[in-house]
């Protein structure tokens, strides 16, 4: 991975910090204790929004989408400005408290975004959108708590969009910059952090800063990807690029992941296709069938060669569907509300080209290992992957594989999540990675290995902005938790 830090400006802002983390922990914990309803009411008077003590509106902040980590938090703040964020990351400092920041919780499988007798963030009220004028080009600008369905329909209606979109349209721009944000664009156009230009955050220490890569370039690197780490992520400014019209969408089918993937190495290293990606659907009889989703990009009076697009490619079916854009980038339906109620050990890998085709298609092969999955795969190319936190194999392409288990909740979910361990372990001894909403059990000595060479900045970054440990413990990364 050292080829992915000579990305230096993240580094070279922290060289002083992370001389300093050499010789001092990467952070430190005020004492720690346990306010009383009443010592918030009277530290936090006078807020914009609101801060709620009662049961059920605790109990639903103490879980997430993944349903297997619950913490109980003393209070949830909905918020009514950014200012209202600024005074409780204040309070928390004062009084040794953790703080965490979260939308629905609807991608965070493992207690992320959770935290224990502290206080929860609903980002939800502060869901502004617009499009802007940024440096001569138009710009997304939310709030922390926009959601991409309301987003991509408002920059659409402006005929613009992001250059990566992703398919679940609950998941807040926030959620998704604070982890990498990927789709069906990522294997020519990198990660949705590698197009946000700038970023306003409050840091741990209470402080509200405005942040580029011309700009407090050190913070800006280590909260894109960081996983709340070091600032709460309060604005987001993204390029825009204009947006097609229609799409022509193709599912092709195949009978073995070998020519699948093949093909979909294929189409990611040419120029047919905007969109692509992998999805598995199970046969009747076992086993799966692996289908390559692609999607040109057209204008209506420009309708591409269906020929020409699939020329040379070995699938045995396919079906083949014409799309506004709109109707493109909601195409993925939302999980039902019982299947919310269910656990979710979801498991998200990028592997190295190398080992990926032996790992898959034995994970593939073995049931318990593949329990209540349909696998996913993508090729991505990582030539556009500039973002020190945003880790992938070693290569010029990297493949994902991404297991959604949607298992009965009468499944015996610990044993899911300690065999999701153990396939990790054996992607990381191949030199993948993980991605960071996966339910994985993970210390501080596998976040160390899992950064690499970007450990040391980013643990001096977290000194640096959050001196006193109080932001997004549920990564269990820094402090007296994180083994």
């Amino acid at each position: 991975m050292e080829r992915r830090m000579s990305r230096r400006k993240f580094a070279k802002g922290l060289a002083a910090g992370a001389a300093l983390f050499a010789l001092q922990p990467a952070c430190t914990s005020v004492p720690r204790w346990l306010p009383t309803d009443q010592a918030l009411r009277n530290d936090l008077k006078d807020l914009s929004g609101t801060l709620l003590f009662d049961d059920a509106t605790r109990q639903a902040a103490a879980g997430d989408f993944g349903n297997i980590v619950h913490r109980m938090p003393i209070a949830v703040l909905r918020p009514g400005s950014v200012q209202d964020i600024v005074r409780t990351v204040q309070f928390a400092n004062r009084h040794g408290v953790e703080v965490a920041m979260r939308t629905a919780g609807s991608h965070a499988f493992f207690g992320q975004s959770q935290v224990d007798a502290g206080v929860v963030v609903d980002a939800r009220p502060l869901n502004s959108v617009r499009i802007v004028n940024f440096g001569g080009r138009s710009a997304l600008e939310v709030g922390p708590g926009a959601q991409w369905g309301p987003v991509l329909d408002a920059a659409n209606a402006s005929r613009l969009t992001p250059p990566v979109n992703i398919d679940d349209m609950p998941l807040s721009v926030g959620g998704t910059i604070s982890t990498m944000g990927f789709g069906g664009a990522t294997g020519r156009e990198g990660f949705q952090v590698d197009h946000v230009l700038e970023v306003e955050v409050v840091t741990g220490q209470g402080e509200l800063v405005t942040c580029s890569d011309e700009r407090n370039g050190d913070l800006f690197n280590a909260v894109l990807a960081g996983m709340g780490q070091c600032g709460i992520i309060v604005k987001v400014v993204m390029a825009l690029v204009p947006a097609p019209s229609n799409v022509l969408f193709f599912v092709l089918s195949y009978t073995d992941l070998q020519t699948a993937v093949a093909d979909l190495t294929l189409l990611v290293n040419g120029e047919r296709f905007k969109h692509l990606d992998g999805r598995t659907a199970a046969r009747s009889g076992g086993g799966f069938t692996y289908n390559v989703e692609a999607g040109i990009f057209y204008d209506a009076a420009h309708a591409p060669d269906e020929r020409q697009l699939l020329a040379g490619l070995k699938f045995a079916s396919r079906t083949t569907k014409a799309m506004t854009y709109a109707e493109y980038y909601r195409r993925v339906t939302d999980f039902s509300p019982a299947a919310y109620l269910l656990p979710h050990p979801w498991l998200y890998l990028c592997l190295p080209a190398a080992g990926f085709m032996d790992y898959a298609t034995r994970v593939i092969a073995t049931p318990a290992e593949v329990a209540f999955a349909s696998p996913r795969f993508s090729v991505w190319r990582t030539s556009s992957m500039k973002r020190p936190l945003a880790r992938v194999p070693n290569g010029d392409l990297v493949y994902r594989f991404q297991l959604g288990r949607v298992p009965p909740a009468s499944a015996d979910i610990a044993s899911l999540v300690a065999m999701n361990r153990t396939l990790y372990e054996r992607a990381r001894d191949l030199g993948g990675t993980r991605m960071t909403s996966s339910a994985i059990p993970f210390s501080q000595a596998d976040w160390i290995r899992h950064y690499g060479p970007a450990w040391k900045p980013f643990a001096a970054a977290k000194s640096r902005f959050d001196p006193n440990n109080v932001l997004t413990p549920g990564q269990r990364m820094f402090g007296p938790d994180s083994g």
